[in-house]
């Protein structure tokens, strides 16, 4: 099956378990679950758990099932997972080039999660066909953020450095913060919330659209 979502990070202890859980947690409120969302790490350490921050981060919110933080430790990314994808998207550039590396037929779906936002809202987008399924229309969506993709522009600056507030508005990473300072951390965190986030809305509009497009026979 191709209708998940994988999210990549280094270790996927944070970033990226934070972002599989907004995103099932934005499935859920939708009121029906589409998209599965699963995440691994490149360089995980398998059944590590979740980051302190993230744990508190999640429980302060109240919700009762913390199942994206629960269910599992950290994951190793290998070909098996990719090849489930319907669409990958990863903290920074660096996991979208192992996921190429991996296999790099992949590089059609695979995004940093902050260049698939930005991507998405380039115009009011639909499906080329009647691709009402889950796996089509994530396929769809993939395709549409494949044929913009070089319409951003990366900011080589924060590649390897820092999300500089004054910056960010040109890069498509999102870093590590677990050596740097908490409130680095808490504000990485919170971008991590906020794209993702972003995301499901923008593929939720997606599949709107696509069905009333279908609807109407164009």
């Amino acid at each position: 099956m191709t209708d998940g979502v994988l999210f990549i990070c280094h270790a996927n202890v944070c970033r990226s378990r934070l972002m599989e859980h907004e995103f099932r947690t934005a499935e859920r409120a939708s009121g029906a679950e589409r998209w599965r969302a699963s995440s691994a790490g490149v360089a995980a350490v398998a059944g590590h758990p979740v980051c302190d921050e993230v744990q508190g981060l999640v429980t302060a919110t109240g919700e009762d099932e913390l199942v994206s933080l629960s269910d599992h430790g950290a994951v190793l990314l290998d070909r098996d997972l990719l090849q489930d994808a319907g669409l990958v998207l990863t903290a920074t550039r660096a996991e979208r080039a192992d996921v190429a590396l991996l296999i790099p037929a992949m590089r059609s779906r695979t995004f940093t999660l902050r260049e698939a936002v930005t991507l998405a809202q380039i115009e009011p987008a639909t499906a080329a066909g009647r691709s009402e399924d889950a796996s089509g229309l994530l396929a769809a969506f993939a395709g549409f953020l494949d044929q913009h993709r070089g319409s951003v522009r990366a900011d080589n600056r924060t590649r390897s450095g820092w999300l500089r507030p004054r910056d960010r508005s040109h890069d498509v990473d999102i870093p590590d913060a677990h050596h740097r300072r908490l409130k680095d951390h808490h504000r990485v965190l919170q971008t991590v919330q906020e794209q993702t986030i972003a995301l499901h809305t923008l593929l939720r509009a997606f599949a709107d659209r696509s069905g009333r497009r279908a609807a109407r026979g164009l």
